[in-house]
């Protein structure tokens, strides 16, 4: 089995993972699109030639006043769970983008052979470009993270916002791909494994009077949804608790979907058809099939999120107060460390 190969068929695995929790997570590798990596080479001559082509297509990054370069190639893919405030399904003038509930990147390290995913808040207060219709951004604000695809002409314009608003946010981040899912596909995801069974660790009678904090349950598709996206009926509305439970419906999904694909190796490419009509993305998918029957485990390093402090503010300037999450920047830069293989630049 080739090393391609065996990569692409760990990327497809974490795809599926992703979806849920956004409803997105894991999305098969198979991409042309800013494609920077390093196989492993068949004679020296051509190692060398090949690191030489991944060093002079690496960009920096900068992080806390530091500059970093990546030791080796690494694979980024940002997840997006959107909303139903927009007008997705409209064209032209009438369309508007939908804020993303959801935001994850997945980051694939094929010479470790890891992945872990970057949770990151919606409510982060970053520099959002303000796309008109034609696809020009004459200003830009400092607003909460999900609503860079609120902005955009089209579905496509409103994802590439936000992977840029992303990357400008990550230093300078080189993002590779994206998906973006409806929220309105999270029970769908928990039908497809029969349910996902987890121990609740808020009270969450208010909206099910089954959902007791501390009972073990297999969720129904509502409760699902309901535990994946609740928030103002909560006692703490803040997104980081909303996060905390996103995790926790993840970490089971994973359990389920895994065992569900050691008995049906088609499994994974029925799950992702069935989101076909909720999705939105520039990753290709052609070699999903022959993929799966190559597929290997990688080296899980779990969900990181970043600290910060959440505050009520004005920053939308839309007349109501809504959280606002600022990033601490020690915290941002180690957990950029946990998955990226980073080399701070001499000097810099």
């Amino acid at each position: 089995m080739s090393e391609k190969k065996k990569t692409m068929r760990a990327v497809i695995e974490i795809i599926i993972a992703v979806l849920v929790i956004i409803a997105v997570y894991f999305i098969i590798r198979g991409m042309d699109r800013h494609d920077v990596r390093i196989q492993q080479a068949a004679t020296e001559n051509e190692t060398q030639r090949v690191w030489k082509e991944f060093q002079e297509k690496t960009v920096s990054i900068k992080l806390h006043k530091k500059t970093w370069k990546f030791a080796h190639p690494v694979q980024t893919y940002l997840f997006i769970g959107t909303d139903k405030s927009g007008n997705e399904d409209a064209e032209g003038e009438e369309y508007h983008g939908s804020m993303a509930d959801a935001l994850m990147l997945v980051v694939v390290d094929e010479e470790e052979k890891t992945y872990g995913i970057l949770q990151l808040n919606r409510d982060t207060i970053t520099e959002v470009p303000m796309l008109l219709q034609d696809g020009s951004a004459n200003a830009s604000a400092q607003m909460q993270l999900c609503t860079a695809h609120w902005y955009g002409k089209d579905k496509a314009a409103s994802c590439g916002n936000t992977v840029e608003t992303v990357s400008k946010m990550l230093g300078g981040l080189p993002i590779d791909g994206y998906y973006a899912l409806k929220m309105d596909a999270m029970p769908l995801l928990n039908h497809e494994v029969g349910g996902v069974t987890v121990t609740l660790e808020d009270d969450m009678t208010k909206l099910d009077p089954a959902m007791k904090k501390g009972a073990t349950l297999t969720l129904t598709d509502r409760q699902a949804e309901l535990l994946m996206q609740s928030r103002y009926a909560m006692d703490d509305d803040r997104n980081t608790q909303r996060m905390r439970r996103q995790q926790i419906f993840l970490n089971a999904f994973m359990k389920k979907i895994k065992k569900q694909n050691a008995g049906d190796v088609n499994a994974t490419v029925k799950l992702y058809d069935r989101l076909r009509p909720y999705a939105t993305t520039d990753i290709k998918m052609n070699d999903l099939t022959a993929l799966l029957k190559d597929m290997q485990g990688y080296t899980d390093k779990g969900i990181i999120t970043i600290d910060g402090t959440s505050k009520i503010g004005e920053k939308l300037h839309d007349g109501k107060k809504h959280w606002e999450f600022y990033m601490d920047e020690d915290s941002l830069e180690t957990s950029m460390k946990q998955l990226y293989p980073l080399v701070q630049e001499k000097g810099k």
